[in-house]
């Protein structure tokens, strides 16, 4: 597992969305819209993360900028971290329900569906 895929389960930033990448991607060369992970800046961030226990904002945010070179700003920091443990919530939820739903046998995952395999037994 890449660190960005540790950071963002959810795939948000795959694509831009807007004018602006977030901050530890960058665009493709091959296509604007998708957006390729910096290793170095994730990494930093993740170290940046541990370091929140013991800092505020406004000092990790210097630290990082410092670090990668990059500037990110404490909200924009504050707004990441934030939406990163969001989105990593809903992630934990949503295989969560569906392991449930499997396990209750309501639905086939996508392996038995392309295989046939686990047929669902009408009630």
């Amino acid at each position: 597992m890449t660190i960005a895929q540790r950071l963002n389960p959810t795939n948000r930033y795959d694509r831009a969305n807007g004018p602006r990448v977030p901050w530890g991607y960058k665009r493709s060369e091959f296509d604007p819209q998708l957006l390729e992970p910096i290793d170095e800046q994730l990494e930093a961030l993740e170290l940046g993360i541990r370091y929140l226990k013991m800092s505020s904002y406004p000092e990790v945010a210097r630290w990082l900028t410092d670090y990668t070179g990059r500037r990110i700003t404490s909200m924009g920091l504050w707004k990441r971290v934030k939406r990163d443990a969001s989105d990593r919530r809903r992630h934990v939820e949503q295989k969560r329900r569906a392991a449930q739903t499997a396990a209750q046998g309501n639905i086939q995952t996508q392996d038995q569906r392309a295989t046939g395999t686990g047929e669902t037994e009408a009630s």
